[in-house]
């Protein structure tokens, strides 16, 4: 079966083995780039639960709930790319909070000094 290179404008790799070769390393290179999203936001999420999880905490809870929100964005854009439409699961694997949800694809104002 040939391999099929990500994206909306692919081209279908045809039996060449430098261009399967190489379509073969993008494909693994995708899937190494969408592995290494996941874990940005695992790790955002847990920070948010860290914090949550810790009276007192003098970090700014809404720069947490930010940074999971730009990182879960990150996460469909790219899956969105690759042709995955269907997120369902990722809410079920990466337990994303409702309030981080909603704050996906949200940019806050930047402070003018």
């Amino acid at each position: 079966m040939p391999l099929k290179l990500p994206g909306a404008n692919s081209q279908t790799a045809t039996g060449n083995t430098s261009v399967d070769a190489i379509a073969h390393e993008a494909m693994a290179e995708t899937a190494a780039a969408l592995g290494r999203i996941g874990r940005k936001l695992e790790e955002a999420l847990a920070e948010l639960r860290r914090h949550d999880a810790t009276p007192g905490s003098n970090r700014d809870r809404e720069d947490l709930v930010q940074a999971a929100a730009d990182c879960a964005w990150v996460m469909f854009i790219q899956r969105d790319y690759l042709g995955l439409k269907t997120d369902h699961h990722l809410f079920a694997c990466y337990d994303i909070p409702r309030e981080v949800l909603n704050r996906v694809g949200v940019r806050r104002a930047t402070r003018q000094v």
